[in-house]
């Protein structure tokens, strides 16, 4: 009896590979065949075996009945995309698509098993009746964020002080930057900075945490101007020279700027003079990135047009070089694993399996685990009671 042969459909394949981000040279190398095999499959010369077609399936993270059909004309992403710069219209990669059903599926557990009156920031302004500083200072009341920038010495300590008092609120702050253990599948920040979903009960912010630690504030504060306005959101090059299309947009860019760096202070730090030295101490007061800084300075009128698109250049490698420190450096697995997965969430299915509500597989499947690293996990928390 000779080998199975599988029909895949050249265009799905040529789909998939396009979606995951895979050239002919990198998925055969991952199948262990020659580029010419997969390039014969793409023009339908050859067919896979059985086996390496449920391999194909397994690499491009598409179900196997996927490679037999036509690919589909666009996939409909469950929250809307405004993202702009380069990742704006691009096909949503695997990877962005497990983040946000992974959230969604969270945000779902957490609405039915939390008790509580949900979030009560959610929905409490409009684009129609509220100003951009209206919001930001609406935020402010309940996050103390300039008190915070006096109280940390660096942007990290920031950002996890001002992830907690979110967390605080009852939104669920997830920050993650691969697919749940996986950490060969990274996110990629070009493509996404992170996204809202403004539930009332469970509303959830996403962090992708390959975008290095300063910028993610300013994402984290553009995702809490959606929370406040319940719009969940998808977004990517928040701080790209590409301005955004969408009102929405615009205003929650402007609620991040005037809440981390309001007008009145930042006039008074701003150092007249050498633009790149002024944009560095403002990032530092401030505990944002220095480009967000020049850009405010910008929309300010502290500069020109002309003076900015030259610092800006410079930024840019300043900021390229602390992406690379900071990748370098890791981290504990017990403390980034609650980061992941939000403190708020993760505490709540530990105390929901202590009550014996849900077994450690679920457990597992929530946590984005294995069985056995679940159950270590659980036994770490023992402690804690039901």
């Amino acid at each position: 009896m000779g080998t199975i042969k599988v029909p895949l459909e050249p265009k799905a394949l040529r789909w998939a590979m396009a979606r995951a981000r895979l050239s002919p040279e990198l998925l055969a190398r991952s199948l262990r065949v020659k580029p010419e095999k997969v390039e014969a499959w793409l023009v339908g010369k050859e067919k896979p075996s059985y086996r390496q077609a449920r391999l194909l399936a397994q690499r491009l993270h598409i179900p196997f009945s996927q490679l037999l059909v036509s690919p589909p004309d666009h996939v409909d992403l469950p929250v809307p995309d405004l993202r702009r710069g380069r990742a704006r219209g691009v096909e949503p990669s695997p990877e962005l698509l497990e983040a946000i059903y992974s959230a969604l599926r969270k945000r779902d557990w957490y609405r039915e098993h939390h008790p509580g009156n949900g979030c009560p920031v959610v929905g409490t302004v409009s684009l129609q009746r509220s100003t951009p500083a209206e919001v930001a200072e609406s935020i402010g009341r309940w996050i103390p964020i300039q008190i915070l920038q006096k109280q940390c010495s660096t942007w990290s300590e920031f950002l996890r002080k001002f992830v907690e008092k979110t967390e605080e609120l009852g939104i669920l702050v997830l920050r993650q930057s691969y697919v749940g253990s996986n950490t060969r599948r990274k996110y990629n920040p070009n493509e996404f900075s992170g996204f809202a979903i403004a539930d009332r009960i469970a509303p959830v912010i996403f962090l992708n945490t390959r975008d290095f630690i300063a910028r993610q504030v300013f994402t984290l504060a553009h995702e809490l101007a959606h929370i406040w306005l319940a719009t969940s959101a998808l977004d990517a090059g928040l701080e790209s020279l590409d301005p955004p299309l969408e009102k929405v947009e615009r205003f929650c860019d402007s609620v991040a700027a005037e809440l981390l760096m309001p007008e009145i202070r930042f006039l008074q730090v701003w150092k007249k003079g050498e633009s790149f030295e002024a944009a560095q101490h403002v990032a530092k007061e401030f505990k944002v990135s220095a480009w967000a800084a020049l850009r405010r300075a910008r929309e300010l009128g502290l500069i020109g047009r002309k003076e900015y698109v030259e610092t800006l250049k410079r930024v840019q490698e300043a900021i390229q070089a602390r992406e690379e420190r900071e990748r370098r450096e890791g981290g504990d697995f017990w403390n980034t694993l609650k980061a992941r997965n939000s403190p708020s969430f993760t505490m709540a299915v530990v105390k929901a399996a202590a009550r014996g509500e849900i077994s450690a597989k679920e457990v597992a499947s929530l946590l984005d685990l294995n069985l056995r690293t679940a159950l270590d996990f659980l036994e770490r928390v023992a402690y804690v009671s039901p």
